[in-house]
């Protein structure tokens, strides 16, 4: 059990969805989750658009079962997984699930008016310079929440990685002069 659970993890690839277009272009970053698990990076990579019927009916009854008022629904086949983008209440989620209908994780993408009032005030307390211009709430099973602050300052482009009360600088840019 362990063995598959850890083949799951491994096979799983978290991506950052940043952005996509209407070809279904994702973006991704690598990331290192609370364990220590390190998901690949994958830059620009094309999933085509599946109709649900296609899709495992495990994660169909997941994503319907754990999310309500959804609204613009579409889902996404990778080479491992199933993908389902959608909004609730104008926040972006991104639901990732393994060909057999298991959950993996859950990207909620939103501004900086919805990040929790504690950790907005941890971010600009020490980055008052900076904007907050996108937070990634990532939640995967067995690990406490993360998130990914993208700050803006005026040379500098942050990402910021929060997770069990701790801070820090996940990425730096400098910014083109």
């Amino acid at each position: 059990m362990k063995r598959n659970l850890l083949a799951v993890f491994t096979g799983a690839l978290l991506m950052l969805a940043v952005s996509s277009s209407a070809h279904s272009q994702f973006s991704f970053i690598k990331l290192e989750t609370q364990k220590g698990l390190v998901l690949d990076e994958i830059s620009d990579f094309k999933a085509p658009d599946v109709d649900p019927k296609n899709v495992a009916p495990k994660a169909l009854k997941s994503l319907s079962k754990n999310f309500k008022n959804v609204t613009e629904e579409r889902w996404f086949e990778t080479a491992n997984s199933f993908v389902a983008k959608f909004k609730i209440n104008d926040v972006d989620y991104r639901a990732d699930y393994d060909k057999k209908g298991h959950w993996l994780f859950t990207i909620r993408t939103y501004d900086e008016t919805r990040l929790p009032e504690n950790l907005r005030d941890m971010v600009k307390s020490t980055y008052y310079d900076y904007a907050i211009t996108l937070v990634q709430e990532i939640e995967m099973p067995a690990n406490v929440l993360t998130y990914i602050v993208h700050l803006d300052g005026k040379s500098q482009i942050i990402k910021l990685r929060i997770s069990d009360g701790e801070m820090d600088e996940w990425q730096k840019f400098e910014k083109s002069k």
